[in-house]
This record gives C-alpha cells, sequence and structure tokens, in this order.
C-alpha cells in the first residue's frame, strides 16, 4: 500500500522549478527567521540530488567507495533535516512547524523519501538489483518536487513586497544552486551510463541554463525578480568563484547534450568538480544569510 501512494505520488508530479509562492495563510516570522528556515529546507533538494548522483556514480564505479560514503551522509543528513523541519531544534533555533500545507508536504516528502532513501543506502551497499535502481531513478524527481513545493510555502511565510521577502526568494535561488550543481553532474552521469538516455540529455540541457541564468542573476540582482544585489565584496568574491568553477566545468557537460560518446574517463573528470561547485554555491548562499 505504501509503495502504491508512492507511485501515486510519482504519477501526479509536475511544475519542479516553478518559483511563484503558494497561496496560504503564515504566522510571520521574522526575516533572518524566515531566511534560515528556506535555507535548511532547500538544502533538503541538493542532498535529494547528491544521493541521487552518488548513487549514480556507485552505479558506473566512479570513485565507487568515496560515493557510497557520500550516498550514506546526505541519506542520513536529510533524514535528521527533515526532523528539525518538522519539530524544530535548539542548534539552528528553529520553532516546529505548524502550518497545515507545510507540514502535509513534509508528509508527502517523507513518504516518498522512505522508499527512495532505502534504495539509496542499498546502492551504497552495491546492491544494484534493477528494482533497486529503478526506485533510485524514478523516485528523486517527485521527491525534489515536494522539497521544492516546501521551500515556496515556507517562504511565502513572509511578505514578498519587503526586503526581508527578497532576502527569502535570493536564499531560495541562491539555495537552489546548491542542488543544481548536484543534479546537473548526475544527469550527465546517466548520460554517460546510457540511462533513459534521451530524456536525461534534455533534463541536463534544461538545468544547465537554468544554473546559468539563475549564476547571472545573483551576479547583479533583480528589483523586478525580488533578487538582492551581491551584498558587499565577499559576495561578489563568493560569486566570482561560482562562476570560475562553473565555466571550468560546462565543457565536459557540454558532451553530454551534444550526443558525443562521454566515457568512464569523462566521469571522473566530472565527479572530480562535485565537491568544489557545491562547495562555490554554499558559500553563495551564506553570504546572504549572515545580513
Amino acid at each position: 500500500m505504501r509503495f502504491l501512494r508512492v507511485l501515486m505520488l510519482l504519477a501526479a508530479a509536475f511544475g519542479l522549478f516553478g518559483l511563484a509562492p503558494v497561496v496560504m495563510a503564515q504566522t510571520p516570522a521574522s526575516d533572518a527567521a524566515l531566511a534560515q528556515r528556506v535555507d535548511l529546507a532547500g538544502r533538503q533538494r541538493m542532498l535529494s540530488q547528491r544521493m541521487g548522483m552518488a548513487s549514480c556514480f556507485v552505479m558506473g564505479d566512479v570513485d565507487a567507495a568515496r560515493y557510497s560514503d557520500v550516498a550514506q551522509q546526505a541519506h542520513d543528513l536529510f533524514a535528521e533535516t527533515q526532523a528539525v523541519l518538522r519539530q524544530g531544534g535548539t542548534k539552528k533555533q528553529l520553532e516546529p512547524a505548524r502550518d497545515p500545507q507545510v507540514l502535509a508536504l513534509l508528509d508527502q516528502s517523507d513518504e516518498i523519501f522512505d522508499t527512495f532513501g532505502r534504495a539509496v543506502l542499498q546502492i551504497s551497499h552495491l546492491d544494484l538489483q534493477s528494482v533497486v535502481v529503478a526506485q533510485v531513478t524514478e523516485l528523486d524527481l517527485p521527491l525534489l518536487e515536494r522539497l521544492n513545493d516546501t521551500v515556496n510555502a515556507i517562504e511565502s511565510m513572509g511578505p514578498s513586497a519587503t526586503q526581508g521577502g527578497a532576502l527569502a526568494n535570493t536564499v531560495n535561488i541562491a539555495g537552489r544552486q546548491r542542488m543544481l550543481s548536484q543534479k546537473v553532474l548526475k544527469e550527465f552521469c546517466y548520460v554517460g551510463l546510457g540511462v533513459d538516455r534521451t530524456r536525461q540529455q534534455k533534463r541536463l540541457a534544461a538545468t544547465l541554463e537554468l544554473f546559468e541564468t539563475s549564476l547571472a542573476l545573483l551576479e547583479v540582482g533583480s528589483a523586478d525578480q525580488g533578487v538582492l544585489e551581491p551584498p558587499n565584496a565577499r559576495a561578489e568574491g563568493r560569486l566570482r568563484r561560482a562562476r570560475l568553477v562553473w565555466e571550468k566545468l560546462l565543457p565536459i557537460l557540454r558532451l553530454g547534450i551534444a550526443g558525443e560518446e562521454v566515457g568512464h574517463e569523462d566521469l571522473l573528470r566530472v565527479a572530480s568538480f562535485s565537491e568544489d561547485l557545491l562547495k562555490a554555491s554554499q558559500h553563495v548562499v551564506a553570504s546572504y544569510l549572515k545580513l
């Protein structure tokens, strides 16, 4: 019955990258508290794709021992953070979630994670049965959609037409870059392994474009789109660092879109960027959380 409900969620998945906030009644939160909650919920998006990326590298025997550890660590942090988002926590000084829509979305993501997370752990232990692999490849995007909905629902708890609203939106977009940094590598890996190659190539092209346009937006800000300008010289430097890493990686990623052969060496080269791009993206987010 649980798996049937997961499949129903899978069939309902759509609108992954929409940023329009969900309309609902919310208890107002301080700007800093709201930005922190958006950041924490946004990190869950990254962890979902990090689990998928690491699982793919294990499947392809790309530094498999290392990425087995990455998959397990991402799994454990995801589970821990779900509990904090729901129950609150002293470390992050977060209050328990009380909004019915946020709680319902957490329930939905927990339900998908119950199957997806167990499959990730099985792959991390080199259990590559076809059913297990299918659970990872088919459920990570429905999970990501629910997590994205959760971020948007939390963001809508504050007024959008204020500096605090712009801060929450900027943290959302900057945090999404963390997720895209892992998603783009996962999709390149799937292309290299020939897993649903045509569909993964299309997803890879869309992820490349979204990462690039979002990075360009963060570099200059936009009052019309509610995105803050880089607040200080440190933030500008961190954005330059993210741009530098991205432009080194981009020519390799484009091989996957061009239909050229992606070999094991290409997968190893791409995997070597996974931490640098994630760290650079995380540093950008941190620039806004300290405002």
